[in-house]
């Protein structure tokens, strides 16, 4: 009797603790048998997750706000880093150039010096890159390209356009409101944007562009540094400043306006191969030899060779090209051309010359 009753009674308390332990527990929402039993279990799940979510959501939103901002302020700080670097090396260029009397025992020394500094140099630039593509990762995640490109226009490419664009550099080589120099001045600053931060604008074109199988060749990217970043601070540049506005659109002569335009139409159609062209490595002889040696004196922890190195062929600067065109910034660019003006002016030159053809049968015969 004792062991029938304490049996019963453990049969009791095991069944007490699963109901218990049941009640603990969440149902599924893919469980059936949840709303047969507990009638509307499975809306009361549902909104306690939704409760949950919506709770968290702020926060969700505040978090990847200030992921946002960190990275965006590590962008800027890196493409800083950038400039500062490369106007440090053209300083050294200059002043290599300057010291032409000099000893061979101080050339030589020299030469080492300057051998051990460029080795500096390109590490700190690949470690530049490096970070640069995982800062423009993350916003790519984050669904934050635009703060990117912004970034990038604003920190990287607006003082190289602050610094060369002016009337005077439009002007020069030639008369007041010619613009003899439009040409020359968008060559220097595709130039100096390609040798300032070249890399870069190949790192974000080889990540972000390498899904893009051709069918589409004006699908938006997640980051777009050579249309958004180069392009359309260039343009606004351009049409923005009144005076600079008014001597390259609507010059009032005809030849002026013909030559803006070759320039401009030359500076556009060529931008995206200037700028993602793989430029010559300076260390490399052609044979294969001093790539090797490199290799093999290679330090101890130098993973550089293992860097992301992006792989470019003619579609893919074509199809950056094609984005380009396709911009409405550039739409925009196109309709500010005073084309109709030109072709009265260009009339109005025909009708001259025929009018002086005329005159002169008319008194020759």
């Amino acid at each position: 009797m004792m062991g029938g009753s304490d049996a019963a009674s453990s049969s009791d308390n095991a069944a007490g603790d699963d109901g218990a332990a049941g009640n603990n527990i969440l149902p599924s929402l893919d469980d059936a048998s949840s709303s047969a039993n507990g009638g509307g279990g499975i809306n009361g799940v549902i909104m306690e997750k939704s409760r949950f979510l919506m709770k968290l959501a702020p926060r969700i939103r505040r978090l990847e706000s200030d992921t946002a901002k960190c990275l965006v302020g590590r962008l800027e700080s890196l493409l800083t880093k950038v400039r500062h670097l490369t106007e440090e090396e053209n300083d050294g260029d200059d002043d290599r150039a300057n010291d032409d009397d000099v000893d061979a025992d101080e050339r030589r020394e020299s030469s080492h010096t300057e051998q051990l500094e460029a080795e500096r140099r390109r590490r700190i630039r690949n470690s530049l890159l490096l970070t640069i593509s995982s800062c423009l990762r993350g916003l790519a995640l984050l669904r934050k390209g635009p703060d990117a490109e912004s970034a990038f226009a604003r920190v990287a490419i607006m003082p190289i356009l602050r610094s060369k664009l002016s009337m005077g550099r439009l002007d020069e080589g030639g008369s007041r409101g010619e613009c003899a120099g439009l040409f020359f001045l968008l060559d220097d600053v595709a130039t100096t944007v390609k040798d300032m931060y070249g890399p870069i604008l190949r790192a974000s074109e080889g990540m972000f562009a390498n899904d893009d199988d051709g069918a589409n060749r004006t699908s938006k990217m997640a980051v777009d540094l050579v249309t958004c970043g180069v392009w359309v601070p260039v343009a606004t540049a351009l049409m923005a400043d009144p005076g600079i506005k008014m001597a390259i659109f609507s010059p009032g002569i005809a030849n002026v306006l013909q030559a803006n335009y070759s320039a401009l139409d030359t500076f556009l159609s060529e931008l995206a191969g200037n700028l993602l062209a793989r430029p010559p490595s300076p260390s490399s002889g052609g044979d294969g030899e001093e790539e090797e040696k490199t290799g093999g004196d290679r330090d101890l922890g130098d993973f550089s060779h293992l860097y992301y190195e992006p792989d470019l062929d003619f579609g893919a600067v074509e199809r950056a090209q094609s984005r380009l065109y396709e911009h409405p910034t550039t739409v925009d660019y196109y309709k500010r051309w005073n084309l109709p003006i030109y072709y009265q002016l260009r009339f109005a030159e025909f009708c001259k010359r025929i009018d002086r053809a005329l005159e002169l049968v008319r008194e020759e015969g």
